[in-house]
């Protein structure tokens, strides 16, 4: 998934190519071309891309559903926020508030 607009610049790493490493789903990564994607459940297990962000566990669901052109805005989250979200949804999930007899 394709962020645009803004790009963003980063200087060449010293010797000229990041090392691969694993990439988490929601990565944002930025390839050379300065666009940031993020990484979703059709990713590639590894990347030498710069890697500025993840998107929350939590929020991977509205993610999901985004369509072309629509709007995202990050906000920084700390680890504890992220984590209690989503415990959050997922006692949401599993309450028997959402289950029906068919």
């Amino acid at each position: 998934m394709e962020i645009v607009p803004p790009s963003v610049a980063f200087p060449a790493p010293a010797g000229g190519e990041m090392i691969s490493e694993g990439v988490s789903l929601g990565a944002v990564q930025v390839p050379e071309g300065g666009q940031p994607i993020i990484l979703f459940v059709e990713q590639q297990t590894t990347g030498g891309y710069p890697k500025i962000a993840n998107v929350i566990s939590a929020d991977f669901h509205s993610l999901g559903q985004l369509r072309p052109r629509d709007e995202i805005r990050f906000e920084r989250v700390e680890w504890d926020t992220a984590r209690t979200l989503l415990a959050k949804q997922e006692k949401l999930l599993a309450s028997e508030e959402l289950m029906r007899e068919l």
